[in-house]
């Protein structure tokens, strides 16, 4: 068998193959819908659907530099967004992928030992090695997709906090209709305590950026955060959403969005709080049970 037959063979089995080390990346794209392949569960990280067409890009790049040594792609091939997120696109791009191995399998295929053997241009390397080095990217790539695939544990909040927050707005307005209770504080006020809760929020979803982990209490999480107002409480944001409420308690001069602050300071602490508690412990265990022995859930 010449290395050529070789890195055929590899290339194909690696796509659609078996392999001794998990499923091809055929298979691992085929659990997957457009839905499933477009979700982001960070900022700053990748999705399925930008991996296949980063992949499907360096699996092109090596197939033109056997033309041309010099070819590199531009920056916005590295990890394109797809042009639009239908089943059919993504049943489109995955095949686009397919195409380009089976393209690059019969180039290989057909080249000689002493070919492949042959540096490419001033890189540094020969076309064998680049070759190889594709199959072991499809490998990497596909155990990503694979981890992405998975359908993880959530906390399971009963809903959004924001949400909870602005419905608990709307039923002190709707008192308001009913029988209005004007505070005795200037509305202007207002508007710095609503832009200091905003600030807190701001500084307390940098460090989930910061950490590649998603803020969102629906999603899975993937890291701790320790830092910024995290030091101080373990639910800055969930703070922050009652500063607001009061803020605009005090804008509208409506005293029913703080006596609102109880419902849904007892809603977030039951259906919220208490309930990614046990989930965070539940995933990182001892690291959790230190944060929650030194800092406090509240500020109080």
């Amino acid at each position: 068998m010449t290395n050529g037959d070789r890195l055929a063979a590899e290339l194909r089995r690696a796509w659609n193959g078996e392999l001794w080390h998990g499923p091809s990346v055929a298979h691992v794209l085929s659990r997957l819908t457009a839905r499933q392949a477009a979700h982001r569960r960070a900022r700053g990280s990748h999705t399925s659907w930008e991996l296949v067409r980063h992949l499907t890009t360096w699996v092109e790049t090596p197939l033109q530099r056997f033309d041309d040594a010099a070819h590199n792609p531009s920056e916005a091939a590295d990890f394109p967004a797809p042009t639009s997120i239908t089943d059919a696109q993504w049943q489109q791009d995955v095949a686009a992928l397919g195409d380009a191995v089976e393209r690059l399998a019969q180039r290989v295929a057909a080249m000689t030992d002493t070919a492949l053997e042959a540096p490419v241009g001033e890189r540094g390397y020969t076309y064998l090695r680049m070759v190889d080095g594709v199959v072991q990217h499809l490998a990497y790539h596909s155990g990503q997709a694979a981890i992405l695939a998975r359908s993880e544990e959530t906390a399971g909040v009963v809903a959004p906090p924001p949400l909870i927050t602005i419905a608990a707005i709307l039923v002190a307005e709707a008192l308001r209709l009913v029988r209005p209770w004007p505070m005795p504080l200037p509305q202007w006020l207002g508007v710095p305590v609503a832009l200091a809760s905003l600030a807190l929020v701001w500084w307390a979803h940098e460090q989930f950026v910061k950490a590649r982990t998603p803020a969102a209490p629906w999603n899975a999480s993937r890291a701790l955060v320790l830092e910024g107002p995290y030091r101080l409480t373990r639910n800055p944001m969930y703070v922050s959403l009652l500063i607001v409420q009061a803020g605009v308690g005090l804008m509208r001069s409506n005293a029913w969005c703080l006596v609102m602050l109880l419902p849904a300071w007892f809603v977030l602490h039951q259906f919220v709080v208490l309930r990614e508690e046990r989930y965070l412990l539940k995933r990182f265990g001892e690291s959790y049970q230190q944060l929650l022995d030194s800092t406090r859930r509240w500020f109080f």
